[in-house]
């Protein structure tokens, strides 16, 4: 690994989520689970996406599993979350599909470092 400084830019309390991201790539690269940092950060990004879409993805199935709660105004709100978490999951997945492509590129070499 090389001497590059990373800047770290704190946030009050709680870091930014491009530090958080920093972090934890600069810790994937440091442990050697990733050639550059650029593969790292694409690495720890993906593994960010396929955590919330696994969140998602469970969130929709208990959706999914709720019986009717005899108010129409619940069942009407239920449907909507159960759609709209829907197309949630639809954006992750076009991200991660996006990702995915980046971090193949970042590892033969075809992005920046």
């Amino acid at each position: 690994m090389t001497g590059t400084v990373v800047p770290l830019q704190p946030r009050g309390d709680r870091a930014s989520a491009l530090t958080r991201i920093d972090v934890a790539a600069i810790e994937r690269l440091a442990e050697g689970r990733a050639a550059t940092l650029s593969a790292a950060r694409l690495d720890t990004i993906l593994a960010h996406l396929n955590g919330h879409r696994a969140d998602l993805v469970a969130v929709i199935a208990e959706l999914r599993t709720r019986p009717s709660s005899g108010d129409a105004r619940v069942d009407a709100v239920n449907a909507t979350l159960r759609v709209e978490a829907s197309k949630g999951l639809a954006q992750i997945d076009l991200f991660i599909g996006q990702a995915e492509t980046c971090a193949g590129a970042a590892r033969s070499g075809d992005l920046p470092t």
